[in-house]
């Protein structure tokens, strides 16, 4: 139908109107037609078909699918809002996204990243509308187009449905999709239509197996074995997610009984690997959803920085961070926030996944080229450092991070937490227990803290918890001080001891029977165990800064690990935030005297003993100071050694040291035992300056090498610029040729354009004549009609193609499917005249003949009488 038909109405309303979004390339035409042949004209269904087009081309698809649907068929437009039984086509040379209900275009521009990708685009918009009756078509196209949006929106809940790659001329797309495995559906184009209407009635995302009605067990047996070796509950986990990626597992492993694939994972440990990390797979990206992010920064991020008092460490909670990249853009967004406030106050990190590959990836801090893309070229040289063909993350980052395999599900979560994200863990799991992961954050975060879940999860039943910061992208504040958690949860794993005798002591009836305990779970014992930890912890901070002397951690290697009470004042990292060595932090005066401790400890002939140095403290007079140096541990790899600080002068209040740790002047042997360490440093740069002088020689004959390997190069090189002059020519002559193409398409699309105006005004002529033709072929079916029979006798366009027996018109005075046979049999025409509801008639059946007079069909002519 034309844009200026009426639309139909279905039974969906606007806010919830089913969408399928369709994404062709290459040989898309015919599966196009194909699946509208068969898709519902009148369910309610919105349909979007996202196409490769060139810039200067003039699309005729709604010409094409006008003949195979009665849907109403229009253009995206900027600002138009999605209408039910409504088929969408998307402009040439322009990128077309779905915010909710609402269509927004854009126009490349010559700076855009190129290839263009419209139909990734569109699906990974449509993810903001969640995934509940959703559905994602990818067709026939060449390359992979569709299938990281595909990805996105099946993150979101939404529907994958692939038309089978032996089906489609160009089967990239599909394959692209495919090897991601989280396809719904595969079918021929035809049915792929059949199947979204059975995912939207029924919910049912795969294909049931012939034996479903032992697969439940199968698969209870499945979880089990997953269980035992991986010691990971998949019980808590939607079934539909879990059975998906079973039978990907089964595909890949080319088996197709349930039973024989339970087999093989009893027998292999390794295939019970495989598909618990297929299970486990997360996708996550930097800078995922810009505009969630934005809105982070302002609302929850700058905030907190300009709220938290120096002393007060900003406490965040990554849950299912996958390979780390939301850990590190949340990490990203806070050191600059902190920056543009000029706050340099510290933060912390914890990301945390179930999946230990992803932890240990997300470690190592490095990602390729293509993984950091999304970050803005400004913060991507700030913050990360390139190593060949991978993006390292900056050091200040990843020492504010902690990385830790933790199940929310089950592990205790943290606390005293400013900020939780998670997003797109809840959608995977079962709705107790999204509830329970839900009553963790709760449980950890602060009164006003913050918490971001993806674009289609919600509180649940904890809403009233939570005030709503934006509702559109799940940023949420905690408004209460009650730390509550789900009481599923305490039901689930708290049990009660059974009974205790009370032991009778000297036959005393008044001793009391002790009342039964509540035996907590191991989950809940590590809320209390964590509890009581913290607390001790902060207890020891405050005693070892009162109480504790004045002290320094150092290992063998020079670096500080840490120091006590009043060393603080020996020790300067502001000019130096991540390297803490003797040399960098401490005060130069105490450089000698460790390095000669240093240098007894790496030697092994270390005991306890003291020194006395004097240390210039600004203006101050020299302080004398006495350093007692004690080995902490000498056989793991650094050595740790424990400086002990005594000032001399009594400023600080401790006890007289013993008469065998009083601190000796620097001697002799101190500055032997540097000058021998000296001495060998030497000898080895010597060692070093000789090698580099080999290698040198080596390299200056590898270039004489490489001057005539380049020599001959460029001779290479000039018969490859006359290779491509010769290729350039070629090329002129193909441009020439194109040319050509684009002259013929022009004619053609002219000699269409005629076609159209004659068919148009040959309808007009009829009209004017007062004559109806029905034109049918050999197998009396019917080809096309006049718009005057369609009048007289109530024929639809969805009639063409259809028996003339079945379709035509009923009189008394002649069967007309009959007369039509004889006309076909004999090539002679047929008269008939009489009455049709009480009107004159003539009917003429005329034979269809070809040039070389071979029949081919029949012109049935009715010319009713005035």
């Amino acid at each position: 139908m034309s844009e200026d038909a009426a639309p139909n109405t279905g039974p969906a309303s606007c806010g919830t109107i089913p969408v399928v979004a369709i994404g062709a390339s290459a040989g898309g035409l015919v599966p196009l037609e194909d699946f509208f042949r068969t898709a519902p004209a009148d369910a309610g269904w919105c349909y979007i078909v996202i196409q490769h087009l060139s810039p200067d081309y003039r699309s005729v698809m709604d010409e094409v699918l006008g003949r195979k649907t009665r849907m109403r068929i229009m253009h995206i437009q900027d600002g138009l809002e999605i209408a039910p039984n409504t088929i969408y086509l998307n402009r040439p040379n322009t990128r077309s996204t779905l915010d909710y209900n609402t269509f927004r275009t854009s126009t490349y521009t010559p700076e855009d990243h190129v290839p263009h990708l419209p139909i990734d685009s569109m699906f990974a918009s449509l993810a903001s509308r969640g995934g509940d009756r959703t559905a994602a078509v990818i067709l026939s196209g060449a390359g992979r187009d569709g299938a990281n949006g595909a990805q996105i929106l099946h993150a979101a809940g939404g529907a994958l449905l692939v038309q089978a790659p032996q089906d489609a001329d160009f089967p990239s797309m599909p394959r692209a999709a495919l090897a991601l495995g989280i396809h719904d559906r595969i079918a021929s184009a035809a049915r792929l239509a059949d199947d979204i209407r059975e995912i939207f009635d029924t919910g049912q995302r795969a294909s049931p197996p012939p034996d479903a009605g032992s697969e439940p067990d199968i698969t209870a047996a499945i979880l089990e074995l997953l269980e035992k070796q991986h010691h990971l509950d998949f019980g808590s986990y939607k079934e539909i997610n879990v059975q998906r990626r079973i039978l990907r597992r089964r595909a890949l492993r080319g088996i197709d009984d349930p039973r024989q694939y339970l087999d093989l994972l009893m027998a292999d440990p390794d295939a019970v690997n495989e598909l618990y990390q297929d299970l486990l797979i997360g996708v996550t990206h930097f800078y995922r959803d810009p505009e969630a992010i934005a809105l982070l920064r302002t609302s929850v991020i700058e905030p907190l920085v300009d709220r938290k008092s120096d002393h007060e460490i900003i406490r965040v909670w990554v849950a299912g961070c996958a390979s780390g990249e939301e850990a590190y853009t949340i990490a990203i967004e806070l050191n600059e926030a902190m920056e543009k406030s000029g706050n340099h106050r510290s933060f912390r990190i914890i990301a945390t996944d179930v999946h230990r590959q992803s932890i240990d990836q997300a470690s190592t801090g490095t990602y390729s080229e293509q993984a950091v893309r999304r970050v803005p070229q400004h913060l991507r040289d700030k913050y990360f450092t390139r190593k060949g063909n991978l993006y390292a993350v900056a050091p200040v980052l990843r020492q504010r991070i902690i990385f830790s395999v933790h199940d929310a599900l089950s592990d205790p979560p943290f606390l005293d937490l400013d900020l939780v994200s998670c997003r797109n863990l809840l959608i995977y799991l079962r709705d107790k227990s999204q509830a329970r992961v839900i009553s963790m954050f709760s449980f950890g975060l602060r009164r006003h803290g913050a918490l971001l879940l993806g674009p289609s999860e919600t509180l649940g039943r904890f809403h009233e918890q939570f005030q709503v910061v934006n509702a559109r992208w799940r940023l949420f504040r905690k408004a209460t001080d009650r730390r509550l958690f789900d009481s599923a949860v305490v039901s689930r794993n708290t049990h009660i001891a059974p009974r205790s005798h009370a032991p009778h002591a000297h036959n005393d009836d008044s001793i009391p029977t002790p009342k039964p305990q509540p035996r907590l779970s191991p989950m809940l014992r590590e809320f209390a165990d964590m509890r009581g930890r913290e607390a001790m912890l902060r207890a020891y901070d405050v005693l070892l800064k009162r109480y504790t002397p004045a002290s320094l951690l150092v290992t063998s290697d020079s670096e500080v690990l840490s120091w006590f009470g009043a060393a603080s004042v020996f020790v300067d990292t502001r000019s130096n935030l991540t390297d803490w060595s003797v040399e960098h932090i401490l005060h130069r005066d105490l450089h000698f005297v460790i390095n000669v401790a240093l240098e007894k400890l790496r030697s092994g002939d270390f005991e306890t003993f003291s020194r006395r140095v004097e240390i210039e403290l600004g203006e101050m007079h020299p302080q004398a100071v006495t350093l007692t140096f004690e080995p902490l541990d000498r056989t793991s790899k650094p050595g740790l050694m424990l400086i002990r600080i005594r000032l001399e002068d009594g400023a600080e209040q401790l006890p007289a040291a013993p008469a065998d740790q009083a601190g000796e002047e620097i001697s002799s042997q101190d500055a032997m035992l540097l000058a021998r360490r000296v001495h060998e440093l030497e000898r080895d740069l010597r060692l070093t300056e000789e090698t580099l002088q080999h290698v040198t020689e080596r390299l200056e004959a590898s270039g004489e090498e490489l001057q005539a390997s380049n020599e001959e190069l460029q001779a290479s090189n000039e018969e490859l610029q006359a290779s491509n002059e010769e290729l350039q020519s070629a090329n002129e002559e193909l441009h020439a040729v194109n040319e050509a193409l684009v002259a013929v398409s022009a004619e053609h699309e002219h000699k269409i354009v005629e076609l159209s105006s004659l068919n148009a005004e040959t309808e007009q002529l009829l009209d004017r004549l007062n004559t109806g033709v029905i034109v049918v072929d050999e197998a009396l079916l019917v080809k096309r009609f006049s718009g005057l029979v369609g009048r007289l006798f109530s024929l639809e366009p969805h009639d063409v193609n259809r028996k003339l027996s079945v379709i035509g018109p009923r009189f008394s005075f002649i069967d007309l499917t009959e007369a039509t046979r004889r006309v076909l049999e004999t090539n002679e025409t047929i008269i008939a005249r009489g009455l049709c509801e009480g009107r004159g008639i003539t009917i003429e059946v005329r034979p269809a003949l070809d040039d070389h007079g071979n029949g081919t069909g029949a012109f049935v002519i009715f010319r009713p009488e005035d």
